[in-house]
């Protein structure tokens, strides 16, 4: 399947300018047409609707000037009610949702906006964390993948296409279990068919603690776009076994997206 709606949140935040570029490339790439989204809560900061507005405006003349299909939205009331309608009204496949400063994905009680969001929009959804206003186009993409890759289908696209878009080079990265140092079967048959894309593709392992393994990979190999998968794991093996994918979107060493594919209509 191919997007044919791209759906990027805005609010008052630069960094929400930042993940809907991000949108915009992709969106011009494929052809597909552009949402800019925003929801200012009743009776809010006036401030905060001024550069909401600013950011809106500013996107939507880019998009005009790129030659991309957009529409601009603007409701009143609360996002984690309004955006899943909207979503589901203007048919978009895929949804930027940039994190604001403060928000963790991850958080103990599941109460962030972004887990209300994980929950009930259908569509694939990239939740973003912003690190770098500066680099709106990765050139090194680092993916932390398990043993077992679930929606491969959505993974595979998703991957391709931000690759293809920026002509970024992909490192998928894992950390071997105890006493097993072979390479996972699923992140094998991904790296071949990101191959079959003429992608170029490298393959690299870490030790020691997850969260920590990636960071240091992202660093010390100059990764500027982390990919990770939304956490599976429950409320008590979170606290039993920590949120690795929490720990890296609180604070990542770099831009970062939690990819989590949508509910597919059979």
């Amino acid at each position: 399947m191919n997007y044919r709606t791209i759906l990027a949140v805005i609010n008052e935040h630069t960094g929400s300018t930042v993940a809907a570029r991000y949108a915009m490339a992709l969106a011009a790439a494929i052809g597909a047409k552009l949402v800019l989204y925003s929801a200012i809560a009743e009776g809010g900061d006036e401030v905060i609707s001024r550069h909401t507005d600013r950011h809106l405006d500013h996107l939507f003349d880019e998009a005009l000037a790129h030659d991309i299909p957009v529409t601009c939205i603007s409701e009143t009331g609360m996002i984690t009610r309004f955006l899943p309608h909207r979503v589901q009204a203007e048919g978009a496949e895929l949804v930027f949702y940039p994190l604001v400063p403060g928000e963790q994905y991850g958080a103990a009680l599941q109460g962030e906006t972004a887990h209300q969001l994980l929950r009930t929009i259908r569509a694939d959804l990239a939740v973003m964390r912003i690190m770098h206003m500066g680099k709106p186009h990765p050139r090194h993409i680092l993916v932390p993948l398990g043993r077992v890759i679930r929606d491969r289908d959505a993974w595979l696209h998703f991957l391709a296409l931000l690759a293809k878009t920026f002509e970024s080079q992909v490192t998928l990265f894992h950390r071997p279990e105890t006493g097993r140092g072979d390479v996972p079967d699923d992140l094998l048959s991904l790296r071949n068919e990101l191959r079959l894309h003429h992608l170029p593709v490298l393959e690299r392992s870490g030790s020691g603690g997850i969260a920590r393994a990636i960071a240091l990979e992202a660093v010390s190999h100059h990764n500027d776009l982390i990919v990770l998968g939304a956490s599976e794991r429950s409320a008590l093996r979170r606290l039993l076994f920590g949120n690795p994918a929490g720990d890296v979107m609180h604070h990542p060493p770099c831009n970062a997206i939690l990819f989590r594919p949508g509910r597919r209509t059979p």
